[in-house]
């Protein structure tokens, strides 16, 4: 069972490249959520031997190293709410890690604050804390982001902004201390014998192990033919920086606009700005997650420019296409590989939902009981029998409506 990633050994750096020959268990990707993986997985004193290999880790090459940092923690499946939930709770822990400036759904219409009373109602029975607020109060809030000429907004004080490559970093630093290994190697192959994972085999030699976890995002789709379609589909999305100003004493709510697919937040320093108000267009990924710019998201972030009130005079100082994975039913894919015993995977999965899919997967490695309905709802054999066209078709339709099930990360 082959697989070809495109892991690159930086030149001149072995700092991180401890001759190792035997692992108990190798995490192939070292973004949040391979990095959260390692953290609990070592969490425990069985004394297991934990590796990540990655490509780079100073400077991040998956969606981790550019993920906006939007953590919604209610989403229309219940499944994704309680792993946003969990993540958070660990997110809070990281020094730097998480900002709770709370989150804003902006309704310009009749229609959408219907949608957004009915989220607020379900948020509450999930033990959310949500409100409806008037127009002018969200502009109070957020007077950088928001006009107060909207209908009303669905205010939610615990959502807030993660960074993600200061969580992954503090999950390495602490899996690290408890013993694990950072490799920056090529993955060259995964090797089973007698239906079972051995090891894997990297420029910097062979790894033995009887547990294999991939969790290399964007990548997961060209990673082997494991006998099921891995529908993890990247998808093309445009994402702007504005320009630089004196930061605010407060950082502002980050705020969505869902009727117009468009989700602005503070970075501090600067104003972010994002849109899913295009044709969804699928991405093959080369080395990093920041794909060509396409000449239509122009148009996009104009649009886009138009809900911001004309004097916060936010424009483009950096504009970029940042790769991210989609699938047919907006889960991921988590949990075992029954075609080799003890390959496991961890796709598919944004910086809201990492920390609990990290640990949720870490659950099942040691054997715990887990929730049977979650287990089920992100198996990553789900799709078996379907073709990987049909497949990606959907997860591509799933684009436009991402608001309406899915929460931006």
């Amino acid at each position: 069972m082959g697989i070809q990633e495109h892991f690159e050994v930086p030149a001149g750096d072995n700092s991180r490249m401890a001759a190792q020959q035997k692992s108990d268990i190798v995490i192939i990707g070292g973004g949040i959520v391979g990095s959260a993986l390692a953290y609990f997985l070592t969490s425990s004193n069985d004394g297991k031997k934990v590796t990540i290999i990655d490509r780079a880790f100073a400077q991040l090459k998956g969606s981790t190293g550019y993920a906006p940092g939007f953590v919604g923690q209610f989403n229309e499946s219940d499944v994704l709410t309680r792993l946003s939930i969990e993540s958070v709770k660990e997110y809070l822990k990281v020094p730097g890690g998480f900002e709770t400036v709370g989150g804003l759904e902006v309704a310009t219409s009749t229609a959408g604050l219907e949608n957004l009373e009915w989220r607020r109602t379900t948020a509450k029975e999930r033990g959310l804390d949500a409100e409806i607020i008037s127009a002018q109060q969200a502009a109070d809030l957020a007077p950088d982001l928001v006009k107060p000429d909207n209908v009303a907004a669905l205010y939610f004080p615990g959502a807030g902004t993660a960074n993600p490559t200061v969580i992954a970093a503090f999950f390495q630093s602490e899996a690290q201390a408890k013993g694990a290994e950072l490799l920056e190697a090529d993955v060259n192959d995964i090797q089973q014998a007698e239906g079972r994972v051995t090891g894997v085999t990297t420029s910097a030699g062979f790894i033995e192990a009887q547990t294999v976890i991939l969790a290399t995002g964007i990548w997961a789709q060209s990673l082997a033919d494991f006998g099921f379609p891995v529908p993890v589909i990247p998808v093309a999305h445009p994402y702007m920086y504005g320009e630089y100003h004196e930061p605010k004493a407060n950082k502002s709510p980050f705020v969505r606009y869902p009727e117009y697919h468009v989700y602005v937040r503070d970075h501090g320093p600067f104003f972010g700005l994002g849109s899913y108000d295009h044709k969804p267009l699928a991405e093959k990924p080369k080395g990093t997650a920041i794909g060509d710019w396409m000449g239509e998201f122009d148009a996009t972030l104009d649009r886009a420019l138009r809900l911001i009130p004309e004097k916060t005079k936010l424009s483009v100082r950096e504009k970029f296409n940042g790769i991210f994975s989609m699938t047919p039913d907006n889960l991921p894919l988590v949990g075992e590989i029954p075609t080799a015993k003890g390959l496991y995977m961890a796709a598919g999965v944004w910086v809201t939902h990492a920390a609990g899919s990290a640990k949720f997967l870490t659950q099942m490695l040691r054997g715990e009981q887990v929730d049977a309905a979650m287990r089920k709802a992100l198996d990553p054999t789900r799709f078996q029998g379907r073709d990987l066209e049909s497949l990606e078709r959907e997860s591509l339709n799933c684009y436009n409506s991402i608001y309406s099930t899915y929460e931006n990360s």
